[in-house]
């Protein structure tokens, strides 16, 4: 019961960034009116219409939550429990409204309660496991890293563009949520590292011996690293654009595994200390089997408006 626990938090954080992350990619598209979301609409409308979805993924972890966090004590964990459905109804609710109110003031205030709402809700999901963290940064980054990886599977689903500054206004767009992903995931080492503080820095060394460490230096950062590095060349090329997006969309599952999986023994009466890929497969191969049915759906839709 512990592994499938542990997979269905992975799932649901996978499906929750995924969602959280289009509504910002969309509210900042349209807040700055870009070019590109045409093309891309159908994606952002299959993610606005399925978010209710993510309340449902989040009841199984009401009950799982004595397996998955050392604070889940009746109580609290009914208090915890409201909080984060308030949060995805709040995600639902802004995703309906700005699918029928294409404003700039709509986009602006949807960010804005999203950024805030994505901040409070994955450091409690993913990062209240450990009672001594209190990094402020990792939920947004979270959060950052679900618009990246958003981005590049829309791409993937819905092709490049033939329009010239679409395709410009996407692989800026790509760069900059990539950049803006890893200087969130530096900025929170650099200053846990700099100020010496050891509660933090026991999160980390968690992270840095056998599979984990191996998971970040052999797929995390190198896939983040190339994407990149392949996204800043500005010669446009069909084959670049997707290998970023591939790169993109593989190392945000990896990096969700590496950053919540270690914690899984501070969990009361909890043993994993090592990852259960096989349980793992299962259950987030459930969701990827959900994710291609969206994907066909996606890639047979027109550009209806958003």
């Amino acid at each position: 019961m512990t592994a499938f626990a542990e997979a269905w938090l992975l799932a649901f954080l996978l499906a929750a960034t995924l969602g959280a992350g289009a509504l910002v990619v969309l509210s900042a598209g349209i807040l700055l009116r870009e070019v590109w979301l045409v093309p891309l609409r159908p994606a952002f409308s299959a993610a606005v219409r399925t978010m209710p979805i993510l309340i449902l993924l989040a009841l199984p972890l009401f009950f799982l939550a004595g397996r998955l966090y050392p604070w889940a004590e009746p109580p609290r964990t009914m208090i915890a429990g409201t909080a984060s459905v308030m949060i995805l109804v709040l995600w639902s609710a802004l995703g309906w409204f700005l699918m029928r109110a294409r404003a700039k003031w709509m986009a602006g205030a949807t960010l804005l309660l999203i950024v805030l709402s994505g901040a409070v809700g994955f450091e409690d999901w993913a990062l209240s496991r450990d009672l001594s963290w209190a990094g402020s940064l990792h939920g947004i980054a979270l959060l950052t890293g679900g618009a990246t990886a958003f981005l590049a599977l829309a791409i993937l689903a819905r092709g490049e563009p033939e329009d010239a500054e679409a395709r410009t206004g996407l692989e800026r767009a790509l760069l900059a949520l990539a950049i803006m992903t890893l200087w969130l995931w530096f900025v929170q080492f650099i200053t846990v590292w700099a100020a010496d503080l050891p509660p933090e820095a026991a999160w980390y060394l968690r992270r840095q011996d056998g599979f984990w460490f191996w998971l970040k230096a052999g797929l995390i950062l190198p896939a983040l690293l190339c994407a990149i590095a392949f996204a800043a060349v500005p010669q446009w090329n069909p084959w670049r654009m997707r290998l970023v997006c591939a790169l993109l969309v593989i190392q945000h599952p990896a990096m969700l595994l590496w950053m919540v999986r270690p914690d899984a023994p501070l969990a009361p009466g909890a043993a994993l200390g090592r990852p259960s890929l096989l349980m793992d497969a299962i259950v987030i191969g459930f969701l990827g089997f959900l994710l291609l049915l969206g994907w066909r759906t996606v890639k047979r839709g027109g550009t209806q408006p958003v």
